[in-house]
């Protein structure tokens, strides 16, 4: 073949299996437009199925646009979960840490009460000690309370003697010095807070005329009432049982129906004789002690 002449056109045809390159047939007349024009029709079946597929693909992807968007939502509504599950777990650490404090706190006061309770026998003996402390405390308080009462009263007691006073048996007794009739007597005896002595014991009758002596005192005996019914001046009952042994012997006698107040005449336990209450004597006095105010 010369350098004139038109080189053989090789066609080549592609299947899915085989590749083949052949010498092509001489084209027929307008072979070359019917060519494009089956190569534009191919393109444009080529590109009809893509459009196609791109149809497709965009309803794709607008179905998944959708797909996202409710992703998009429950991604948020995850969110929002996630964010109130990490603020429940932030309060449930801060419980935590809460709870942590306060069983420390508690192991704390456990170990105190463990403590205490190893303290227990201890306490119990000091307050085994400490009860018999109190009671020897209590009888030291009454001991001195008792102290106190005899002291205040010795001061009373003294205070009294210091005016002529005599102390017996819980009463002051006042021996006269100047005679008087029984009522002048009974009047002195008001005017310093007390009465005419009344006689109630063997002792104090004792005391009575042992210190009277053999001088004559009035005592506060005396008849009132129409009756004449002996009474002692302060208000103590009059027992005329008790009494009858204080008489001496044969009185009260009443001698000449005046005799209505009673006296001291003798030195002995059977002392006492009624005379005539206008007769001046010597006169006994008798006050109860009452201690005095701190």
């Amino acid at each position: 073949m010369t350098s004139l002449e038109e080189p053989p056109c090789v066609h080549f045809s592609v299947d899915k299996q085989n590749i083949s390159l052949w010498p092509r047939e001489p084209p027929p007349k307008n072979a070359w437009l019917l060519g494009t024009l089956s190569d534009i029709k191919t393109s444009g079946e080529l590109l009809t199925g893509r459009v196609d597929n791109i149809s497709t693909e965009g309803l794709d992807i607008q179905k998944n646009r959708g797909g996202l968007k409710a992703a998009s939502v429950q991604i948020q509504r995850v969110n929002v979960s996630l964010q109130h599950v990490r603020s429940q777990f932030l309060a449930l650490e801060t419980g935590l840490q809460r709870a942590d404090a306060r069983i420390q706190m508690l192991t704390r006061s456990w170990q105190d009460v463990s403590a205490l309770n190893a303290q227990i026998p201890e306490l119990k003996r000091d307050l085994d000690n400490a009860g018999v402390f109190k009671a020897k405390i209590q009888g030291l308080q009454s001991s001195l309370e008792r102290l106190d009462q005899l002291l205040r009263q010795q001061r009373d007691i003294l205070q009294m003697v210091s005016q002529d006073w005599k102390y017996f048996n819980g009463s002051y007794y006042y021996f006269s010095y100047t005679p008087k009739t029984w009522y002048s007597a009974q009047q002195y005896c008001l005017s310093r807070d007390s009465h005419l002595t009344s006689v109630t014991s063997e002792q104090e009758q004792e005391f009575l005329y042992k210190t009277a002596g053999e001088r004559v005192y009035w005592i506060g005996l005396t008849k009132t009432g129409s009756d004449r019914d002996w009474v002692w001046a302060d208000g103590t009952p009059f027992s005329k049982a008790q009494s009858a042994r204080f008489w001496i012997p044969g009185e009260p006698n009443n001698a000449g129906n005046n005799e209505h107040c009673a006296y001291l005449k003798r030195a002995s336990l059977q002392a006492w004789n009624d005379g005539s209450c206008d007769i001046q004597f010597l006169f006994i006095c008798r006050q109860p002690y009452i201690p005095s105010e701190l």
